[in-house]
């Protein structure tokens, strides 16, 4: 009887692969509710466009030329939103040259035409969405057009703001 040769491959059947590793922890999928109906409502002159994928997608368009858009990310996890400004500046008026100057700088503060700027709201801890979707769009992505901010603040940055301002004053 011949002996087995070591270098011959065993007799077994490969065990069917998994998808994932099995250290992998379950993905996180949250349900956000159609982005058609918590999307806010903007005043006039925007105008709210529809959209191929209304639950997921939303667009809003400006006379001037600046566009407004949020999309639901996939799992749900998160809203980005984006505003990127139309294709002219303001004109500088005819003035003193302090006028045209502040006039200039205020051109320079804006977002500048075909920029864009982001925003991201996480879904994870919300508790109104709708509402913190419209104050986020309102306080910090629409004044983008006028004013960039450097970053746009979370609540952790305000958290810190509030304790450092109450450790200062006491």
């Amino acid at each position: 009887m011949t002996e087995p040769d070591p270098f011959d491959r065993p007799g077994t059947t490969p065990a069917p692969r998994r998808q994932s590793p099995a250290f992998a922890g379950p993905r996180d999928e949250i349900d956000v509710p159609p982005l058609n109906q918590i999307a806010p409502t903007l005043d006039l002159p925007w105008r709210k466009e529809d959209t191929n994928t209304p639950d997921r997608t939303a667009a809003y368009h400006h006379p001037d030329g600046h566009r407004l858009g949020l999309r639901v990310q996939p799992r749900g996890l998160a809203i980005q939103i984006w505003i990127t400004a139309g294709p002219d500046l303001p004109p500088i008026p005819d003035g003193t040259d302090i006028e045209q100057a502040e006039a200039q700088a205020a051109n320079d503060a804006r977002l500048q035409p075909g920029r864009t700027w982001h925003a991201v709201l996480a879904t994870r801890h919300s508790k109104d969405l709708a509402a913190e979707l419209a104050q986020l769009v309102r306080d910090h992505v629409l004044p983008a057009l006028s004013r960039k901010p450097k970053h746009v603040s979370t609540s952790a940055d305000e958290q810190k703001a509030d304790t450092a301002t109450e450790g200062s004053t006491t």
